[in-house]
């Protein structure tokens, strides 16, 4: 179904914008078959990162204390 337009104005040329009604949902839903439920695959980073939180957490602690180790052992005894 074509857009529904405002008739011409004599009182604007004819290349000029035309108004447009928007007038609600033209087709019918998707129908929902009754077969399986398919699921689309996961992304590599949701396979990675969005599976386990607590490994995450863990690298993060494991990475705080190295980089406290290394503050430590590179102090010149200030």
């Amino acid at each position: 179904m074509p857009p529904a337009e405002a008739p011409p104005r004599p009182d604007r040329p004819a290349a000029a914008r035309r108004t447009v009604v928007i007038r609600g949902q033209v087709a019918p839903p998707p129908r929902v078959s009754a077969g399986p439920a398919r699921r689309r695959p996961r992304r590599p980073s949701e396979r990675i990162a969005g599976t386990r939180p607590d490994r995450a957490a863990m690298w993060a602690v494991m990475m705080g204390v190295f980089l406290i180790l290394v503050a430590v052992l590179s102090a010149h005894g200030a």
